[in-house]
């Protein structure tokens, strides 16, 4: 009976970790990337492309617009229903995990930038609302981060390279991008 609950368990685990992954996926351009960036982008390239009208750009614009919605939505309802199946231990779990990846994050962006105390703290509060508040826009998170540091600081945070489909300096593995790491 243990072996069954242990497999029940491990599977459940799997579920969780895939639609995570999904989850992560789901977004137009990674967890990465600014959204209204990403759309932009294709729309540019559609429209060098496709030589595209103003009209079509605007009503492709609303399409992706459309789609990201639809797709948060999707994910909020999962998470949601995944939720409602698991044990409040379990729940505690993915907490105790995103937790700890938000620590890994924070501690990267203080050496990088060379966060002081009262930085980090400040810092720190702001990616808790952000777990807090899932539809909280990357944008907003990025420009609270921005207010709290020094003009030095802010021009490192701001030239950090674009992050690319398959890697570069300084971006987080694969595996890091699908687990719902941080968001800017």
């Amino acid at each position: 009976m243990n072996t069954n609950k242990s497999f029940r368990t491990a599977t459940l685990a799997f579920a969780v970790s895939a639609v995570m992954a999904t989850s992560a996926l789901a977004e137009p351009g990674g967890p990465d990337q600014d959204p209204s960036t990403f759309t932009q982008q294709r729309i540019d390239r559609m429209t060098r492309s496709l030589d595209l009208t103003p009209e079509q750009q605007t009503e492709i614009r609303t399409i992706l617009e459309e789609q990201r919605a639809q797709a948060l939505q999707q994910r909020e309802d999962t998470q949601a229903r995944i939720g409602a199946v698991l044990t409040p231990e379990q729940q505690a779990r993915i907490e105790e995990q995103r937790g700890s990846r938000m620590e890994r994050h924070l501690d990267g962006l203080a050496d990088r930038l060379n966060l002081s105390e009262d930085q980090v703290a400040q810092v720190r509060t702001i990616m808790q609302t952000k777990n807090d508040d899932s539809g909280m826009a990357r944008d907003e998170i990025r420009e609270q981060i921005k207010a709290v540091l020094n003009e030095d600081q802010l021009k490192q945070f701001e030239s950090r390279e674009p992050r690319s489909k398959h890697g570069g300096s300084g971006e987080p593995c694969a595996s890091d991008r699908t687990r719902g790491g941080p968001a800017f």
